[in-house]
């Protein structure tokens, strides 16, 4: 019996325990509908159909509700990760729930997307409000998720100051928005939960969920969450293998609250690289990329490989002063160690599909980052206007380890095509070398000050943080220091209680970026230049029968930071003026009818270039960016037993440049459509709930753009997803 046979032999066992021993003699007695007793996390802050919350987080003036949020905000909601989610996938296949998030990659090597045209990854996230604990390689298992806040607007102002580094391979920070996670509490219903997941080809999961209250009226709580996976993926020759143990300690009475959230991850993907870059030769005179190939296709030779472990944990505390101040303190602190073996970041092909000039890479790296935050927040009034302040000191520390090559195998390019594969000499061994070296340290110290004034049906947020910033390029024997002011305004006015109109505004600075450390770099190791970037959003929201429709217009500004051809098969980094990102948005949530719930939405972008050099692309698209987009979620419930599940996904077609930058060449619009049907019932006492999932039904093959890159992702193949949650 090999270790496949004996997890799968073993995880059947577990799923049969969990429940026979409560099995009665008679048959009849079995199952049962009666389901009364079922746990069920209810949020009380979500609107009717569960997906969406009605309030989320507003830095660090805590939560507040969505309509007094002088920005687009979206709460997804436990109930939302599980329709949506395979853990098996990257977050993003359920962060683009809102239309303003589009998946860059469908493969679980990356955490790619992109949120109104400007790529971004796992860097961007904040777990508990702690920022920078993630990479473009992890996310937050959705396992341990207890919702998710998405905000796609002018927010930088009133979430500290954070590390500079969040962005694609350590870029800039661009002024989209964030996305804080929320970890799983303990409830005062207790949970002991077993769930197996079975995905792809062979991909099996094992979750176990066990939650408790303790002391004097329930103070103190205990949350456990643990994930075993192992297995294949819908794409052939794809593996993920992901083992993690996290628990969440709370402690909550009349003047305070306090959460610690700790846990280890060990995660690796063998196989599944998706990315490409078209490089057509000089005399192709189409304007589409060649038809994307079936994407059941490998891509990767037999040793493609992806892994990190590491710990993560989070601090967070709130102690009242009196009945209108407190302070608080937050703390976190991640170290994650890896190594990569796989083709480069993407694979370059010509016009026939041909692959050319692409080599091989390792890597082994390493990361550190440490913050901490204290401040005070509190109000009180002037004459008719209350004031909301808050006040905030933090710092933010962060090293990064590398130590990488890229070579050809047998002195050669490697070869292949896109229909058929790539061609890698069987015989070929992996370079062993040593472990990361030190790349780059950088240190930043800031102050947040923020008041939202009240008066009558109007409310005005000011904010700013004044952030030292002290960058060290180890490598490359340069360093800076950077002082910047970013500036957060936000206006809202609400006639009554269920509309609000709002405008926002803010400014963030990009770190002055590394370029790789690769002999493929013709300016490896130089540090560009901090850019500033803005963000302007209108915009209006209505509540009411349980639906909240949030309408807005936005325009964003970011660098325009990217790789173009040099001699001899070489790149060099560039910086070429600013991206503009200009577009409308319109966001659905709720209960649209006694037993339908909806979420998504639509976005229309109009990306363009700005202060190019010499003005030669002034005007000029931005890669990877489609004008159109939008997303539909609905949920069935014919009854309290049954459910059913839909989503379609749209994005309307987008351009890219060659590697010479001189060719225009479109990315197909595509439309995929999932399926999934959820069923609650009981095994004698034990609750149970069985979910089945089908992620792009038609099995569509399809390119996907990355905003502002000349990169672009292949498509997974289709994915059916099956799980059984028991309530023990």
């Amino acid at each position: 019996m090999n270790g496949k046979q004996k997890f799968l032999t073993a995880a059947v066992f577990c799923a049969v325990a969990s429940v026979g021993f409560v099995l009665p003699a008679s048959a009849e007695e079995t199952m049962t509908h009666d389901l009364d007793e079922v746990i069920v996390e209810a949020d009380r802050d979500a609107l009717p159909g569960g997906l969406v919350r009605s309030k989320a987080r507003l830095g660090i003036l805590g939560d507040k509700s969505v309509l007094d949020i002088p920005y687009s905000e979206m709460s997804l909601t436990q109930k939302t990760l599980e329709l949506f989610d395979d853990p098996s996938m990257p977050l993003a296949n359920v962060l683009q729930n809102n239309p303003s998030i589009r998946s860059s990659t469908s493969s679980p090597m990356y955490t790619d997307f992109s949120m109104r045209g400007i790529n971004m990854n796992g860097n961007h996230m904040m777990l508990n409000g702690i920022p920078s604990l993630f990479y473009q390689f992890t996310t937050p298992p959705s396992h341990i998720i207890d919702r998710i806040d998405i905000t796609s607007g002018p927010n930088a102002g009133v979430n500290g100051v954070s590390m500079s580094n969040n962005g694609t391979n350590s870029g800039a920070t661009p002024a989209p928005g964030t996305i804080n996670i929320t970890t799983k509490k303990a409830l005062d219903t207790p949970i002991t939960r077993y769930t197996q997941t079975f995905s792809g080809r062979g991909n099996l999961g094992e979750y176990i969920d066990i939650g408790r209250r303790f002391g004097k009226n329930n103070e103190w709580g205990l949350r456990v969450n643990a994930e075993y996976m192992e297995g294949a993926l819908s794409l052939p020759g794809a593996d993920k293998n992901e083992k993690n143990i996290f628990f969440n300690l709370d402690h909550r009475d009349q003047k305070s609250t306090t959460n610690l959230f700790a846990g280890h991850f060990d995660l690796r993907v063998d196989g599944g690289q998706r990315w490409f870059q078209f490089s057509p030769s000089s005399n192709y005179k189409g304007s589409s990329l060649p038809g994307a190939p079936d994407s059941k296709k490998n891509y990767d030779f037999a040793g493609t490989t992806k892994y990190v472990h590491g710990y993560i944990m989070t601090l967070n505390h709130e102690q009242k002063m009196d009945d209108s101040w407190s302070w608080f303190a937050n703390f976190g602190q991640s170290r994650r160690s890896g190594n990569k073996d796989n083709q480069g970041s993407a694979l370059k092909f010509d016009e026939n599909g041909n692959f050319k000039g692409n080599q091989f890479n390792q890597q082994n790296e390493a990361g550190k980052n440490v913050y901490a935050q204290i401040g005070i927040k509190g109000s009180v009034h002037t004459g008719a206007v209350k004031h909301n302040l808050a006040f905030s000191v933090d710092r933010s520390w962060a090293k990064y380890w590398n130590n990488s090559k890229s070579y050809s195998p047998n002195g050669g390019s490697i070869l292949g095509d896109l229909y058929n594969g790539i061609i890698f000499p069987d015989n070929y061994q992996l370079e062993t070398f040593g472990a990361g070296k030190p790349q780059w340290e950088e240190t930043n110290v800031g102050i947040t000050v923020a008041d939202t004034l009240e008066y009558g049906k109007a409310s005005l947020l000011l904010a700013a943080s004044r952030k030292h910033e002290n960058f060290e390029n180890l490598t490359g024997g340069k360093s800076f220091t950077n002082n910047n002011t970013l500036p957060t305004y936000g206006f809202t006015y609400k006639p009554v209680d269920s509309l609000a109109f709002y405008a926002g505004h803010t400014e963030s600075f990009s770190r002055g970026a590394v370029v790789k450390n690769d002999d493929r770099y013709t300016n490896k190791n130089a540090t560009l230049d901090p850019v500033k970037s803005k963000q302007t959003e209108i915009g209006v929201k209505y509540q009411n029968a349980g639906i909240l429709t949030t309408f807005s217009y936005f325009d964003i500004d970011e660098a325009n930071r990217y790789d173009i051809d040099a001699p001899g098969n070489k790149l060099t980094t560039v910086d070429d003026g600013k991206n503009r990102y200009k577009g409308l948005e319109l966001t659905v949530n709720g209960k649209i009818a006694d037993k339908w719930t909806a979420t998504g939405g639509l976005m229309y972008l109009d990306a363009q270039r700005e202060n190019t050099k010499n003005g030669l692309k002034d005007g000029l698209f931005v890669t990877g960016a489609a004008k159109w987009s939008g997303v539909l979620g609905l949920e069935y419930t014919p009854d309290k037993n049954w459910g059913f599940v839909g989503r379609a996904i749209w994005n309307d077609k987008a351009f890219i440049e060659d590697t010479s930058g001189k060719g225009k060449y479109e990315i197909p619009s595509f439309v995929t459509f999932d399926v999934g049907v959820h069923y609650k019932t009981k095994i004698n006492t034990v609750p149970v709930k069985f979910s089945a999932m089908c992620y792009n039904v038609t099995d569509k093959d399809y390119w996907m753009g990355r905003g502002g890159s000349s990169t672009f992702g292949l498509s997974m193949p289709r994915t059916f997803m099956f799980s059984a949650q028991f309530d023990l």
